[in-house]
């Protein structure tokens, strides 16, 4: 068994064995704690967040924590979603060569919904499209004349699970740590300093070619303020 003791390294390594410690600890406790987050899919219905619940026989429960859970009931083509003891029928009639989808309100009133790319486009029974933004003054919707209060588009999106995504974009924390060690290094080491200079081709145009302290001062505030962006990115991950 090897044991590593803090003398053996060298003084100067000392720093870098200190902040790659710290940097593997957060991103192993942030990996961890965030696994979560980025692998559970979520849908919104009136600004609400739904996650999936459970499911019972050919029902599907899905919750909210800031309102009353909705479910969807499977039944082959046909799936109704139930929300504020308020039925909505979806009812697929093709998936070739676009995604189509009707939608009945308990009222009568019947829309069609279509796939176009990533987008989920509403259509009433004249062939309109209805806009798929929601008004909200201080917070409370507000309903023009004939809306409806559920988008059918939005019910589409309860009803079928591809809809559903995961929120967040995880590679920007594999790109923040790449940014941390790099900015360490522009800060720390001046080999590493030099070796960006000689990669950058400036000394060939100089009469001597070793990089100036104007030089090697800039590299570490750069080092600095790629660290901070690197940090910065991080948390845009979420």
């Amino acid at each position: 068994m090897v044991i590593l003791k803090m003398n053996s390294i060298p003084k100067k390594h000392v720093p870098t064995l200190i902040f790659l410690v710290c940097v593997v600890v957060v991103s192993l406790l942030v990996g961890i704690l965030s696994r979560p987050y980025f692998t559970e899919s979520i849908f919104y219905v009136d600004q609400h967040k739904y996650t999936y619940d459970h499911e019972q026989g050919n029902q599907i429960t899905y919750k909210s924590s800031t309102a009353d859970p909705i479910q969807v009931t499977v039944n082959q083509q046909k799936r109704t979603v139930s929300i504020d003891q308020q039925n909505y029928v979806i009812t697929q009639i093709s998936s070739t060569p676009i995604a189509t989808y009707n939608v009945s309100y308990a009222d009568g009133r019947k829309y069609t919904v279509e796939q176009q790319s990533e987008q989920l486009l509403s259509y009433d029974e004249q062939g309109n499209m209805l806009s798929p933004v929601n008004m909200y003054i201080d917070g409370q919707r507000v309903i023009e004349d004939h809306e409806e209060y559920y988008n059918p588009a939005a019910l589409v999106t309860v009803a079928y699970p591809e809809y559903h995504h995961t929120p967040g974009t995880p590679v920007l924390l594999f790109i923040a740590l790449a940014g941390l060690i790099y900015g360490w290094c522009s800060f720390y080491y001046p080999r590493f300093q030099k070796f960006q200079f000689l990669l950058s081709l400036r000394w060939i145009w100089l009469k001597d070619p070793e990089p100036s302290e104007f030089y090697y001062a800039m590299s570490k505030i750069g080092g600095i303020a790629c660290m901070i962006v690197a940090i910065w990115g991080a948390f845009q991950a979420f």
